[in-house]
C-alpha cells in the first residue's frame, strides 16, 4: 500500500467522481444493511465486473435445500454475524480477524458447490453490505499481493493496512459514500489497489 501513497488521492478522487464511470456512485449505496439478502443485492455485484445472470441468481431464492439455497443461507448468516463486526483493521492480530470472519469462510465454502460462484463472487455480494469487515477479493488484489487463497489474501491485506493505517485512516475520513456513510479503510484500500 505504501507504493500507492503518492497516487492515492488521485485514485480516490477518480473512483469517487460522479463523471468518471466507476461503480462508487451505484455499488456503494448500501440499501437495507440489516435486511436479508435480495436478488437485487446479488445483482449489484455485477457493478464490480461480475457477470451474474438469472442462472446464478434465481436458484438462490428458489424454495428447497440444494446447494444454491444453502449458499443463500450462508450469505444471510454472514450478514447477520458480521453486522456489528469491528472494522477489519482493528483486530489485534490475524488470528482474531479470522475468528471474526468464520461466517465469511463458511459462505466461501458453500460457494464451491454452486456453478459460477466463488470466493470472489461472495466477497462482491457481501462487501457492499459489510464494507468494514468483508474485503473485496478478485484478480487485481490477488495479483497485488501475490496470493490466491482468500485467507492468505486477508492476512496480507491486514498486515499491509496495519503498516499504513495512519494515512489510510486519514484519507478514508475525507470521503463519504453516496448514501452518507463513512468510507471504510477496507473499501479505501480496495479502491486504491483496483483503480488504475
Amino acid at each position: 500500500m505504501k507504493s500507492l501513497k503518492d497516487v492515492a488521492e488521485r485514485k480516490l478522487d477518480d473512483y469517487t467522481s460522479p463523471t468518471k464511470g466507476y461503480a462508487f456512485n451505484t455499488y456503494d449505496i448500501a440499501g437495507e444493511p440489516d435486511a436479508p439478502l435480495t436478488p437485487a443485492d446479488v445483482l449489484m455485484a455485477n457493478l464490480l465486473s461480475l457477470k451474474l445472470s438469472a442462472r446464478e441468481v434465481i436458484p438462490l431464492f428458489n424454495e428447497g435445500d440444494g446447494p444454491a439455497q444453502e449458499l443463500r443461507k450462508a450469505l444471510d448468516h454472514a450478514l447477520v454475524e458480521l453486522r456489528n463486526a469491528k472494522p477489519f483493521e482493528s483486530y489485534e492480530d490475524i488470528t482474531a480477524l479470522e475468528e471474526a470472519v468464520t461466517s465469511l469462510a463458511k459462505a466461501n465454502f458453500h460457494s464451491i458447490s454452486v456453478p459460477e460462484w466463488t470466493a470472489v463472487t461472495v466477497s462482491k455480494v457481501l462487501h457492499r453490505r459489510r464494507p468494514q469487515i468483508v474485503p473485496l477479493y478478485d484478480s487485481r488484489v490477488q495479483d497485488f499481493y501475490g496470493v490466491r487463497k482468500p485467507q492468505n489474501f486477508r492476512a496480507a491485506l491486514w498486515e499491509d493496512i496495519q503498516d499504513n493505517l495512519d494515512w489510510l485512516s486519514e484519507m478514508a475520513s475525507t470521503k463519504k459514500t453516496p448514501d452518507g456513510r463513512e468510507l471504510s479503510v477496507l473499501r479505501l484500500a480496495d479502491i486504491l489497489i483496483w483503480t488504475p
